[in-house]
């Protein structure tokens, strides 16, 4: 056990923003910091950091805690383990009470127990490589072949287990580690007869560590081709410490480069890694032969949001890679690639290109990754105009996931050029792709999940959002909440009759100085723009699905009365009798002398286009403070609940405030003065 006087010197000692930076990205706030909270998803940095007060918290999944909590959390560390880790870092010596045998630490709990079976392994490993002649001729030969510094193979831990039946279990269980533990760690394997064996026979030994440092797990290359073991290599098997989809090889030792260059070289096997690391290039990970996952990525978000991908040149190999690339993306990183000359992979490269070279390479022949993926798929498809339709699809699929409007134009606009189509055919597509990702995605928080009922269609429901969920509530019982919600449900049918009247026509030109074929902006492509850049979602579930299938068939539909007659024959009820009892009967008047008068030319023209663009504005300006007004009615609702912690209430107020300033900008640009 560890003496208080020394946990006392530790904490006194330990900074907040060191630790919790050691594993997330934070940028400086005023006196604070903020970084992407680790503890949920998300894509926005929630999670603040306080220097002064030692502390960390996320505003949307309420984590919080010290230091020690953190590593606790984030890193799965007994209290204990924390101090340590903490001890290590800031070159503080512990006192114990009294010094705990092997098998005392063993027992206090199974991940502990693991994690020093492994720190054993690891030892034994490094020691047979050193010091044994078989680990010399076999092990160490191998690794001065590969062109391995002794500096580097120290550094990573690399080691050797010998070709013996049970050399290492025989040693582990002489040392009096547990039978059980060797097995479920994957180091030792047990026939049907019941004898054990080593797992790792006659192999190199990778040791895998966690973000904190710990051998978590290892990796073995076979060195003799005899033919009874086909595998190259042998990983460890999932356990209680290791989880492959949620380890980067390399990243204990890259996660401080990859904060100073923010940027992440991802790569696939280990000695990819360690070879980048001789030549200089330290901020590189491997997947170890496995595509992305979620787990993997969110490693990656919370130290920089810049990844470039090393391909070899093997095109099978490049495609397939690519399907799990489009998660990146959905995680807003920016995302290149860099193509190394044929026969090399970053292993090989990277011994012949040592320091400068290598980086000089790498900077000079990074591409942006959609632009790489388009020109590959463009050679792949040659001129047979099904693949290239498909090709095509599959790129705006990709372009999709990518965040920033400005971004997403700009792909636009480059595929346009690269497949000899025009800019607005791709964009209304891709309405309709970007539209399904943002549905499937939902709210990012939902602490209670309730289920939200289909609203009448005729009284205009009340909803109300508790803990971030909406649901119906009952009116009578809400007053206050009654003409604040109505005013919402308002704003979002105006905004669904707006595109249903008016979907197609264009409200804003192409410049006269580019090229004559390019389309100007129709008011669903904008309405789509806005509400994917404020990241608006309605309320109303009846809304929501006319949205869905009006983006849907606008995609392919260019006539504006056929995609009304295609509501009208709708197989829902609700979104049929919506349609025909709010879509004007008459024929809209139009204007003949709108062209010569304004020398506009769009596809149709209906009344005055002037008009007709502060509408568009006007309703969603409207729409955007109905929601505003909505969430500060609710953040109102909490103020106003007895024995509110005053912490609650200083976050509440902060917000209810920045609520009320947009809100008066959005008003002063709708000329209406806020009341509330």
């Amino acid at each position: 056990m560890i003496k208080q006087k020394s946990i006392d010197s530790v904490m006194a000692a330990v900074r907040i923003e060191e630790v919790v930076g050691d594993f997330v990205s934070l940028r400086k706030q005023g006196q604070d910091f903020v970084g992407i909270c680790p503890f949920h998803d998300d894509k926005n940095p929630s999670m603040h950091v306080s220097p002064r007060l030692g502390i960390y918290k996320c505003f949307v999944c309420d984590a919080a805690g010290n230091p020690v909590k953190f590593l606790m959390e984030h890193e799965k560390m007994s209290y204990p383990e924390a101090i340590e880790y903490l001890a290590k870092k800031y070159g503080i010596p512990l006192e114990y009470e009294r010094t705990e045998s092997d098998e005392e630490r063993q027992q206090r709990t199974l991940r502990e127990s693991l994690l020093i079976v492994n720190e054993f392994a690891q030892k034994y490993f490094m020691e047979q490589l050193r010091t044994t002649e078989e680990g010399k001729l076999m092990g160490m030969a191998y690794l001065k072949e590969r062109g391995f510094m002794d500096a580097t193979i120290d550094k990573f831990g690399l080691g050797y287990c010998p070709d013996g039946w049970d050399n290492f279990t025989k040693a582990a269980l002489e040392k009096g580690y547990k039978e059980e533990y060797l097995i479920e760690l994957g180091l030792t394997g047990k026939s049907q007869s019941g004898k054990l064996y080593d797992i790792y026979r006659g192999r190199v030994i990778f040791p895998i560590h966690n973000d904190a440092g710990k051998i978590i797990g290892f990796g073995g290359r076979i060195l003799k081709k005899d033919g009874k073991d086909p595998r190259k290599y042998v990983n460890s098997r999932e356990n209680t410490i290791y989880h492959k989809s949620d380890t980067l090889y390399g990243i204990y030792f890259a996660k401080n480069a990859i904060h100073k260059q923010q940027n992440v070289y991802l790569v696939e096997g280990y000695t990819d890694v360690i070879s980048m690391h001789e030549s200089g290039v330290e901020n590189v990970v491997a997947s170890s032969g496995t595509s992305l996952t979620q787990g993997q990525i969110r490693m990656i978000t919370k130290r920089t949001q810049n990844i470039t991908v090393l391909y070899d040149g093997d095109m099978a190999g490049i495609k397939a890679s690519m399907r799990g690339i489009d998660m990146l993306l959905e995680q807003g990183l920016k995302i290149r690639v860099c193509l190394l000359p044929d026969g090399e992979d970053p292993d090989s490269f990277a011994k012949k290109h040592r320091d400068s070279e290598l980086q000089e390479y790498l900077a000079s022949e990074s591409k942006d990754f959609l632009l790489f993926k388009a020109d590959i798929l463009s050679k792949e498809a040659g001129n047979d105009p099904i693949k290239r339709a498909s090709m095509v699809n599959e790129i705006l699929k990709s372009i999709s996931c990518v965040k920033d409007n400005i971004e997403r134009a700009f792909y636009v606009k480059e595929c346009a050029k690269l497949f000899d189509l025009s800019e607005n055919d791709l964009n209304l597509n891709l309405r309709r792709f970007v539209w399904e990702k943002t549905k499937e995605q939902g709210r990012v928080v939902q602490h209670q999940q309730q289920q939200v009922q289909q609203p009448s269609i005729i009284d205009g429901p009340v909803v109300v959002e508790e803990q971030g969920v909406p649901h119906l509530i009952d009116s009578t019982k809400h007053p206050e909440l009654s003409q604040q919600t109505d005013l919402l449900y308002e704003a979002e049918k105006d905004l669904i009759l707006l595109m249903l009247n008016y979907g197609n026509l264009v409200i804003y030109e192409a410049s006269k100085n580019e090229e004559e074929n390019s389309q100007g902006l129709r008011v669903d492509q904008y309405v789509c723009n806005e509400m994917q850049k404020e990241d608006i979602r309605f309320h109303y579930p009846l809304l929501e699905k006319i949205f869905d299938k009006y983006v849907d068939w606008a995609s392919y539909i260019g006539n504006q009365d056929q995609i009304i007659r295609n509501f009208t024959l709708a197989e829902d009820p609700q979104i049929s009798e919506f349609v025909i009892r709010n879509i004007p009967v008459e024929e809209p008047k139009f204007s003949n002398h709108w062209k010569d008068k304004y020398d506009i030319h769009t596809h149709t023209t209906r009344n005055n286009i002037r008009i007709l663009q502060n509408q568009v504005q006007n309703i969603i300006l409207t729409l955007k403070l109905r929601i505003l007004e909505n969430d500060a009615t609710i953040i109102q609702k909490i103020l106003d609940q007895e024995g509110l912690a005053e912490e609650d209430m200083m976050m509440a107020l902060q917000q209810l405030n920045t609520l009320n300033q947009l809100k008066k900008e959005i008003s002063k640009r709708l000329n209406r003065v806020v009341s509330r």
